[in-house]
């Protein structure tokens, strides 16, 4: 499910994050964040990947060091929704386009 040889974005490179987003939400149906915790490509840090309804996520990789981090990096009106019991244990939250 996860990349381990994503691209990771600077945190200051907000208009690419948000220019991402715009083009998934226009391209594709549903659009979504999925917050993760702690892989094995970075250990003990949060990161966060844009998936859409098309075949392939994002190689894409927003990188923090906190949950707070994180949630500042995403695009504004997202709708949150916590993590399911089937949800593998490194997702921490998932992020709907409102």
């Amino acid at each position: 499910m996860v990349d381990e040889k994503a691209t990771s974005m600077p945190p200051t490179d907000q208009s690419i994050v948000h220019a991402l987003h715009a083009d998934a939400c226009r391209d594709h149906a549903p659009v979504a964040w999925i917050v993760l915790w702690d892989l094995p490509a970075y250990p003990e840090r949060y990161t966060a990947r844009l998936l859409t309804s098309g075949a392939l996520s994002s190689p894409y990789l927003l990188l923090a060091d906190t949950l707070a981090g994180i949630r500042e990096m995403l695009p504004p009106g997202l709708v949150r929704s916590e993590r399911m019991p089937a949800d593998p244990p490194e997702v921490v939250e998932i992020w709907f386009a409102g």
